[in-house]
């Protein structure tokens, strides 16, 4: 009996302590007093500046990969080349996507991840392993991008000027 009591306190015990304080960020804060997060921890991402039925344009397309070089510094494992064309298309597929905060001040939608490589067969794995390179959109056609799908993007001067399903 003294043996179960002893396995329960410690599995109690191991409990509270691995599972630090319970709340989350977003509970910790006090409804009205929400501030803007600082301007370096802001996602920056190339902005669409059309419509969600804007197609995609017909530029000339350009391979996922030779839009990044690798750095190999931890912090900044990629960086955009400074090469790219001033407008161009490219195949990739939605990764992932954060809704915009209220607190952020955004009014150009939420972000959209963009990768080279599909999902294959294993959607799963896919969807929860980190992807790189990656380029971020900030798009408010929530409803027509969908993760996993892949789509063409035509981009002009920095900016999403429209999508099409691929």
């Amino acid at each position: 009996m003294r043996i179960l009591a002893w396995a329960a306190t410690l599995a109690a015990l191991a409990l509270l302590t691995a599972s630090g304080c319970g709340y989350l960020p977003s509970e910790m804060t006090i409804p009205g007093k929400e501030k803007a997060p600082p301007p370096h921890a802001r996602i920056t991402g190339k902005p669409q500046v059309v419509s969600c039925a804007t197609p995609a344009q017909g530029f000339r397309p350009i391979p996922f990969d030779n839009l990044y070089t690798f750095t190999g510094s931890e912090p900044q494992p990629f960086q955009e080349k400074a090469s790219v064309p001033m407008q161009y298309d490219v195949l990739a597929y939605v990764w992932g996507s954060e809704p915009c905060a209220p607190s952020a001040f955004c009014k150009r939608g939420d972000y959209y991840w963009l990768i080279g490589r599909g999902p294959g067969n294993d959607f799963q794995t896919w969807v929860v392993t980190p992807q790189f390179p990656r380029m971020i959109i900030q798009s408010t056609c929530y409803e027509w991008l969908q993760i996993g799908q892949r789509y063409r993007f035509s981009f002009s001067r920095g900016k999403l000027v429209g999508f099409s399903r691929d």
